[in-house]
C-alpha cells in the first residue's frame, strides 16, 4: 500500500500507508491534553513530519552531492535510497545529516513553544521529544542505523574490509543486546523488538562474512604461513624430510598468493639439493624469479648431475650472471670436460 508523485526540494517521497498505520499503534495513547482524537491525529502527522525531517536530511546533502536521492516513508521509520556515493566522507555525511536534521528540528521547536497556546506548546513538547529520541536512538552503534553506518564507514577507512566488517557487525550483536534488554526492562518493548531484529540481521551478516570467499582466504593464508614458518624451522635444524612434508602440505593449501608459492618453491630447492635430488631441485629453483640463491642451487645440482650440455645452456640464461665469476668459471671448465 503505497502513494507516489510527492517531491519536496526536487526529492521524490514515497509513503506506504502502513507508515501511519503503525504511528497509530504506537501513538495512539500518548496523552495530548483536552485535544481529544483530532489531538492524536495531529500528533501523528508531526512525528510522521519528524521521520521525514530525518530522510530529508539525509536526501538534501545526497542531492547536494547530485546522488539522485529519493525518500520511502515506511512502517517504523525512513529509508533514502541515493546513488553510490563517490568517497568515504560523502557517505559518513549523508548519514550523519539525517539525526542531525532531528536534533535541529528539535532545538528550533523547543526555542519556538513559548509563544504557542496551551495545547498547541503540549503537542510541540511531545515533537520535541520524539525528534530527540528519535536522533539519539538512530545514532546507536547497531547495523544498519545510522550510528551502525557511520562506524562501519570510519571501519573501513581505517581497518581492512574483512576486519571491520566484522567488528561492525559484532559491536552491533553486542549493544543491540545490552540496549534492547535495557529498553525491555524500561518498558519500550516496540524499541526493544526492533533491536532484536536488527540482532538477528546482524549475526546473520557476520555469519556471511566468516563464511565470505575474503574470510576463508585469509584463513587459509594464515594456515599456510604457519606451515611455512614451522618447514623453515625444521630446515634450520637440518630436518630436511620434514621441512619437505610441511613445505608440500603447504602447497596444497587453496587460494595462494604468488608470493606465497615463491616462498614455497624457495624452500623446496633448499631442501632437495640437501637431500641430494638434484632434478626436483633445479626444477623447483626454475619455477622462481631470478636469485642469486636460486642461481647457486642450480650451479650446484648441475654439477652433481655432470650433464655438460646443460651446464651450457645454463651458463647462456640470465640466471648464470649472478653467479660468481668463480662458480661461472668452475661451471664452464666442468662442462668442457663433460661435453
Amino acid at each position: 500500500m503505497e502513494r507516489s508523485g510527492l517531491s519536496l526540494f526536487g526529492i521524490p517521497i514515497t509513503v506506504s500507508l502502513w507508515h501511519f498505520v503503525w504511528m497509530l499503534v504506537l501513538l495512539h495513547n500518548v496523552d495530548v491534553g483536552d485535544m481529544g482524537f483530532a489531538g492524536t491525529a495531529l500528533f501523528i502527522l508531526m512525528a510522521s513530519f519528524s521521520v521525514l525531517a530525518h530522510e530529508l536530511g539525509h536526501a538534501g546533502v545526497a542531492k547536494a552531492l547530485d546522488l539522485d536521492p529519493e525518500i520511502h516513508l515506511v512502517s517504523l521509520g525512513g529509508i533514502t535510497r541515493h546513488a553510490p556515493a563517490r568517497k568515504p566522507w560523502q557517505e559518513f555525511a549523508i548519514v550523519l545529516a539525517g539525526p542531525m536534521m532531528n536534533f535541529a528540528l528539535a532545538a528550533a521547536l523547543y526555542l519556538g513553544r513559548s509563544v504557542l497556546p496551551p495545547n498547541a506548546a503540549l503537542l510541540t513538547s511531545l515533537v520535541v521529544d520524539i525528534n530527540v529520541v528519535w536522533g539519539i536512538y538512530n545514532l546507536l552503534p547497531v547495523w544498519p542505523m545510522d550510528g551502525g553506518q557511520l562506524m562501519r564507514i570510519a571501519f573501513k577507512k581505517f581497518l581492512r574490509p574483512l576486519l571491520a566488517d566484522r567488528l561492525t557487525h559484532g559491536i552491533s550483536i553486542a549493544v543491540a543486546l545490552v540496549i534492547g534488554l535495557l529498553l525491555a526492562r524500561m518498558g519500550f518493548f516496540i524499541a526493544a523488538i526492533f533491536l532484536a531484529m536488527s540482532l538477528l540481521q546482524n549475526w546473520r551478516m557476520l555469519q556471511d562474512v566468516n563464511d565470505s570467499h575474503d574470510a576463508k582466504v585469509q584463513q587459509k593464508h594464515s594456515r599456510v604461513r604457519e606451515l611455512v614458518t614451522e618447514a623453515r624451522s625444521a630446515f634450520e635444524q637440518a630436518d630436511f624430510a620434514t621441512a619437505t612434508r610441511l613445505a608440500h602440505l603447504a602447497k596444497s593449501e587453496p587460494y595462494l598468493s604468488q608470493e606465497e608459492l615463491d616462498h614455497i618453491w624457495h624452500l623446496l630447492a633448499l631442501c632437495e639439493v640437501r637431500v641430494g635430488h638434484y632434478e626436483q631441485a633445479i626444477r623447483y629453483a626454475e619455477r622462481l624469479p631470478q636469485s642469486a640463491d636460486m642461481a647457486a642451487v642450480q650451479a650446484y645440482a648441475l654439477q652433481a648431475l655432470g650433464d655438460g650440455s646443460r651446464i651450457k645452456r645454463f651458463l647462456a640464461s640470465p640466471s648464470a650472471v649472478l653467479l660468481s665469476a668463480e662458480r661461472i668459471e668452475q661451471l664452464q671448465d666442468q662442462a668442457r670436460v663433460t661435453a
